[in-house]
């Protein structure tokens, strides 16, 4: 399978303009499939405009009209309006139509973050099937943070980990890297992908919007936890490769941790721990 990352800078509270962009980049790039940072449509700072922005997701129904016809898939972050009047940060997959969609489920409320203030939280974390015989799983930025969403996903028996984020520099220093973060994603990226043996596709944003600047860094892992892409802080960048279930497979041997993993025995201690006094 070959898969893109774009990495670019969302213009704020315009989604014409960036479908077109994620149109041309999938285009340019004639992948299967074309992954986008996290709220790509609109751009991350939408405060009370969230609805607004938003759109109906119904199952089947047509993509925007620029993912309309497309060579291969998207999988894009933009804005649900949910049937429950609630606005869901997504991430949506298009082939002609959708075909799939997650709602972020952890939204960020700590430091410059406010994130349930203006969104619905999802409930849910599920693998989808890809042409080829790939099983795939989407998580959204700070979904990322929680390694237990990503051990329901490889126990689901995924071979990709699709995650879309809109992270901004922190600790920003006077030399090396400006953006100290960077080196914090890149880690939970390789031992996830070396833990359950998949790969690691993270798509990042760049550009600044109410003072914050985004970080980039958009990277590849592969099912062995090697770092095979990296598009640094690189401000429009599409990074490219061709995904092998046959490496995923080497990557589960000897060293096959979900072979003997027990889901169950998991499922009854965080049932317990739960519902404990």
């Amino acid at each position: 399978m070959k898969l893109a990352i774009l990495q670019f800078a969302p213009a704020l509270r315009d989604p014409a303009h960036n479908l077109d962009r994620i149109a041309r980049a999938a285009y340019d790039a004639g992948a299967d499939l074309l992954l986008t940072p996290e709220l790509a449509v609109t751009g991350y700072d939408v405060g009370d405009d969230a609805w607004r922005l938003g759109l109906r997701l119904a199952p089947g129904a047509p993509a925007p009209a620029p993912l309309a016809d497309l060579p291969g898939a998207v999988l894009t972050g933009m804005i649900e309006r949910g049937d429950d009047g609630v606005p869901y940060n997504v991430a949506a997959l298009f082939r002609g139509v959708l075909e799939f969609r997650h709602r972020k489920v952890y939204l960020p409320t700590y430091g410059m973050f406010d994130e349930a203030r203006f969104f619905g939280r999802g409930d849910t974390v599920r693998a989808f099937d890809l042409p080829g015989g790939w099983r795939a799983g989407v998580l959204v930025c700070e979904d990322f943070w929680h390694p237990g969403l990503a051990y329901v996903l490889a126990a689901a028996g995924i071979h990709l980990l699709l995650v879309l984020a809109a992270a901004p520099g922190r600790d920003v220093r006077a030399q090396g890297s400006p953006f100290a973060s960077s080196d914090s994603w890149v880690r939970i990226a390789r031992t996830t992908a070396q833990l359950y043996g998949v790969y690691v596709a993270l798509a990042n944003r760049t550009g600044v919007e109410g003072g914050v600047t985004f970080a980039g860094g958009s990277i590849l892992c592969g099912p062995d936890g090697a770092l095979l892409a990296d598009a640094g802080d690189a401000e429009d960048v599409t990074l490219a490769a061709t995904l092998s279930l046959d490496a995923v497979h080497a990557a589960r041997r000897p060293s096959a941790h979900l072979r003997d993993d027990d889901p169950r025995l998991v499922a009854r201690e965080l049932e317990r721990i739960a519902h404990r006094p």
